[in-house]
């Protein structure tokens, strides 16, 4: 009794604080573009998978999760929640039983008004209807489908479409950007769906894609089959291990403003829909229950990928090695075309899991193997990266939670004895102070092809270091958020020609006033050394090198439907020399309640003297599509994105962008180069479902 007085009394008060956020008002997939810019535009962009991403809050946007029967594995998909706000929400369901109703959520520890406002659209109250288990012949029958058609356009004609000396264009293709995207779901047990796709410059039904488009994608998932098979997967997928040491093909647990996010989770399998022709694997993947607590996950991977292949003629023996793995997916021109499905890829591994109440243990394993041993280049830095034909890597990982404090980690092993170590503890030491601390040991000689773990560098190697993350919520509407992160580099790495070591500050102070106004300013110190840049010297030795920036952004909610955003930033870099920048916009976001037409504007006005001081930012786009374009050099940009419901099920968008440089006269280099000082993107695409 006293609990459900308690429950009426926070539904009373909270009426008005979250009365635009009841699930079953929210319909406008605008309100879920607003969400992920909200969480994107605070994060560095060159780091993260965003089309997964996308792709996984879109699904779950649409296919809310019940707060009585949601896991601890699928709010860690969300992104949004970090590790103590996921533990307290599963010790508040243990210790209470079933919530009984979505206000109820506020009464969790951690679990303020700004985290309620932002997982709501993706939860709600009360089962679906559906059966636990997957019935295929209802699958097959009562589904939804989804499809998007999108085109691309650069106005501003580039190199590479024009004829060189010899009257040949290095372009084999027109400059058109094509996209097509089905997709069918049942609920959350069953999925399928094809991607097919064309890079602006690559052929369309001629040459070497006389089928049609340069690259194609498709998968069939389903969930819970029966009481064995949890999930099975068939075409393309990602896997995830981990603290991903070995592997993880998704975003999360990174260096970011949401400094308590960085430990990795999340579901093994997920089926791959996205337009990233190199992060995924194509085969068969299945995750089975063996008993109460033991579970296994296998899969394997039969694939061809892109690189340059070198023979070896000089002895007659015809010898055939790579140098390296093609990851951006053009093939437009000669020399790009001739790299495509060179090399043949083969993939196996899996993972054994143990896990009771809260502790959870699994052993995992990869194995790659290529048709073509890969040969590096005899570059300093990359003596103790891999090359050969076989690889075969092994963890062990586990995690544990015990009331407010949670213990994670991983051991790793690559087969040529490398090792690496990472290891963390969440700490929920009040209700206004939460803690991480992390600590990273990644050897030089570790080796690995598609690791993505916590740490400064692009992968797990020759690095060790230790983070510590607050979150200090000292009064109801503000939030401060720091880490410090110090690590050193035994051995030379990428543009640093020996041992070096870094360091990085970061601290943000928000302020919410309810739903009608954010503001918030963040500043980030990064040290580290990097090889100079000086010309007057001969020997390229590491220069301490440091990176500063300072942002300030307001958002004011005018009306229902008229939102402003305002953004200053500045940045700062010295190496030998010193270089800034700074960049202010402004954002108009319309969206009427009656209306089938929306739209958004940003105008921006930018003066950066070096690249690197350049400054991102992420931009509002066509739905469920990102861009976060770089900004150097002086100049302005506007971009407008016009929405409309054509129908109850047809929406039509239209997005015009263009970027003014008042201090060049090319933009761009190699093939993209344009000659003159302004570039104009065209979008349009039209989202059907049935």
């Amino acid at each position: 009794m006293h609990r459900l007085i308690v429950i009426i009394f926070m539904l009373l008060s909270c009426m008005a604080r979250l009365h635009a956020q009841q699930p079953e008002e929210i319909q406008s997939n605008n309100l879920l573009s607003n969400i992920i810019e909200d969480f994107l535009e605070t994060v560095e962009a060159e780091e993260f998978d965003f089309n997964t991403l996308l792709e996984t809050l879109s699904f779950f946007y649409e296919n809310p999760l019940d707060i009585n029967t949601v896991t601890e594995q699928d709010l860690r998909e969300l992104i949004i929640l970090n590790e103590i706000q996921i533990g307290n929400f599963i010790n508040y369901r243990n210790s209470f039983g079933d919530f009984l109703s979505i206000y109820e959520l506020q009464a969790i520890p951690s679990w303020d008004l700004g985290t309620i406002r932002n997982v709501l659209p993706f939860l709600r109250h009360g089962g679906s209807g559906m059966d636990f288990y997957l019935n295929f012949r209802d699958a097959l029958r009562n589904g939804n489908s989804l499809m998007f058609l999108k085109a691309k356009r650069v106005l501003e004609q580039r190199k590479g479409y024009k004829p060189n000396a010899a009257g040949i264009t290095p372009y084999q293709g027109d400059p058109n950007h094509l996209y097509v995207r089905y997709r069918y779901e049942f609920g959350q047990l069953f999925r399928a769906g094809f991607t097919m796709e064309k890079d602006p410059g690559e052929p369309f039904f001629s040459g070497v894609n006389r089928y049609g488009f340069d690259f194609y994608s498709f998968f069939v998932n389903a969930r819970n089959i029966n009481r064995t098979i949890r999930e099975l997967s068939i075409g393309d997928y990602s896997i995830s291990l981990g603290q991903g040491l070995i592997l993880q093909n998704f975003f999360g647990g990174g260096k970011s403003s949401f400094v308590l996010n960085v430990k990795r989770g999340g579901r093994m399998i997920r089926p791959y829909n996205s337009v990233n022709e190199t992060n995924f694997y194509r085969g068969v993947a299945t995750e089975l229950r063996l008993s109460r607590y033991f579970t296994l996950g296998l899969f394997g991977s039969y694939r061809y990928t892109n690189g340059r292949v070198l023979t070896d003629t000089l002895d007659n023996t015809d010898f055939e090695r790579f140098t390296s793995l093609a990851t951006d997916g053009f093939h437009r021109t000669v020399s790009e075309i001739s790299r495509k499905n060179q090399i043949l890829q083969t993939n196996g591994g899996g993972r054994l899991s143990f896990q009771k109440n809260n502790f959870r243990i699994s052993v995992n394993g990869l194995y790659t193997t290529f048709d073509k041993p890969f040969q590096r280049d005899e570059a300093l830095y990359r003596r103790f990266l891999f090359s050969g034909s076989r690889l075969v890597n092994t963890s062990i990982d586990y995690s544990y939670r015990y009331r407010n404090f949670t213990f994670y980690g991983e051991s790793a092993r690559s087969d040529n004895g490398g090792m690496a170590n990472l290891h963390g503890l969440l700490l929920g030491l009040d209700r206004r102070l939460d803690i991480a601390l992390v600590y990273r040991d990644y050897g030089a000689d570790y080796q690995v092809l598609n690791a993505n773990a916590f740490g400064e560098g692009s992968q797990p190697v020759n690095e060790k270091g230790v983070y510590l993350g607050m979150e200090i919520r000292p009064f109801k509407n503000v939030v401060f958020s720091t880490y410090f992160d110090f690590w050193e580099n035994p051995w030379a790495s990428f543009r640093r020609d020996g041992p070096g070591t870094g360091r990085e500050f970061f601290a943000k102070m928000s302020y919410v006033l309810k739903r009608k106004l954010e503001f918030y300013i963040q500043y980030r110190y990064e040290e580290k050394l990097r090889n100079s840049s000086d010309d007057r010297f001969i020997i390229d030795f590491p220069q301490t090198i440091v990176l500063q920036r300072l942002r300030a952004q307001l958002n004011y909610k005018v009306t229902k439907e008229l939102e402003l955003r305002d953004r200053i930033e500045f940045s700062f870099f010295e190496q030998t020399q010193k270089s800034a920048g700074f960049l202010m916009y402004q954002d108009v976001i319309y969206k009427p309640i009656a209306s089938p037409l929306s739209f958004n504007f940003r105008y921006a006005v930018f003066d950066i003297n070096s690249f690197d001081a350049r400054i991102y930012t992420y931009e509002n786009d066509l739905l469920y599509e990102f861009y976060i374009p770089f900004f150097q050099n002086r100049g302005s940009r506007f971009y407008v994105n016009f929405r409309y419901r054509l129908a109850r099920n047809y929406t039509w968008e239209f997005r015009v962008g263009r970027t003014y440089l008042d201090n060049v006269r090319s933009i761009g280099s190699g093939n993209e180069t344009i000659e003159g000082n302004t570039r104009t993107e065209l979008k349009t695409q039209l989202r059907i479902r049935f």
